[in-house]
């Protein structure tokens, strides 16, 4: 016995109401109209039938109501072709990194620049900068000229770069005189996004307030705890001298100079990440126009899924006969009726 004969298929009124409704989920199949929208279409494709054909028998009617029903089908399924299009071209525009990995050379931080833009209209840079104050400070850099040996040489060949390490916000640092200090801590930070995978775009200010809070905090409980160790080692000096031991000398040391610039290299290697920034944000700049190109072709040639559109296609053909047929006996119902007239 054949699995057909064996399962029968539903035996209740429950299982074969359901049953009948199994290829009805996009009514394509239907020989009725599967929704509100498509019996409307359906009444005007009759009623212009109607108008055209003045059908006077139930089988011309009959005709008449079978063309407009599969023209009413045919028009639906090209609507849904051309939704499932769209749903699939949103999903490519809402997913930019799908596109910028077509770009050679978009990495890093560049690429989270461009992103960055793409979703939000607007290119953020890391460390409170904006790309007219990062060009005017690469422009002082790239000017600078002869050997920086202390802080008022650099003020003086770098003003728009101290200016901005001074409103730069870093804890235990104070705002008006240790732009030097400053200076490594943003070398730092961009050091720390040169691979882009650090880059979190608009976000970047908010979790910066956050972290400068966080290690304020920090600060503060270590300066307790150093505040706290130095009276324990003051009280442990005044007993030595109650049992009359001499007390510990101390050498004065030296102060080194406050204005001096030890280490030159390294400062001009903080200088050369503004310089690099730079670069990698006129990158970014470049990878929007080829994404916007790439983006276009991928739009042109987009198609659905082989299963989905061979599945269309059959019901396109299946409709098409249906209707090729139903016009065909309407025709002939006509010549029968009016063979005089030689329709």
């Amino acid at each position: 016995m054949s699995q057909a004969n064996r399962s029968g298929g539903p035996k209740t009124v429950q299982g074969k109401a359901r049953s009948s409704k199994n290829a009805t989920s996009h009514g394509l199949t239907s020989l009725a109209p599967s929704n509100p929208n498509e019996k409307a279409l359906v009444d005007s494709y009759t009623q212009e039938l109607t108008n055209y054909y003045k059908p006077e028998s139930p089988l011309e009617q009959l005709q008449i109501r079978r063309i407009a029903m599969c023209c009413a089908k045919l028009a639906y399924l090209y609507d849904l072709e051309q939704v499932k299009l769209a749903l699939v071209a949103k999903e490519l525009e809402s997913q930019p990194e799908k596109i910028l990995e077509k770009i050679p050379g978009a990495t890093g931080l560049a690429l989270g620049i461009a992103k960055e833009f793409i979703t939000s209209g607007k290119m953020y840079l890391p460390c409170r900068l904006d790309p007219l104050l990062l060009e005017a400070i690469c422009d002082e850099i790239k000017q600078m000229s002869g050997v920086i040996e202390n802080k008022h040489q650099f003020a003086r060949a770098l003003p728009k770069l101290t200016k901005y390490l001074n409103a730069y916000p870093v804890v235990g640092l104070n705002n008006s005189s240790q732009w030097m200090e400053k200076l490594v801590a943003v070398g730092k930070d961009l050091d720390r996004g040169s691979d882009g995978e650090n880059y979190i775009g608009a976000l970047d200010e908010f979790f910066r307030t956050y972290l400068v809070g966080k290690r304020y905090s920090e600060q503060l409980a270590e300066e307790a705890a150093n505040l706290e160790s130095d009276e324990f080692d003051q009280l442990k000096e005044e007993a030595r001298i109650r049992r009359g031991q001499k007390p510990r000398k101390i050498e004065p040391a030296t102060p080194p100079n406050p204005d001096a610039i030890t280490d030159l290299e390294t400062v001009q290697n903080q200088l050369n990440q503004f310089l690099w920034l730079h670069k990698t944000y006129q990158q970014a700049q470049n990878l929007i126009p080829q994404y916007q190109e790439i983006k276009d072709l991928m739009l042109r040639a987009l198609s659905l899924p082989v299963a989905e559109s061979d599945l269309l296609m059959r019901y396109q053909t299946t409709l098409e006969r249906r209707l090729s047929s139903a016009i065909g006996e309407l025709l002939a119902l006509q010549r029968a009726k009016k063979p005089e007239l030689g329709i």
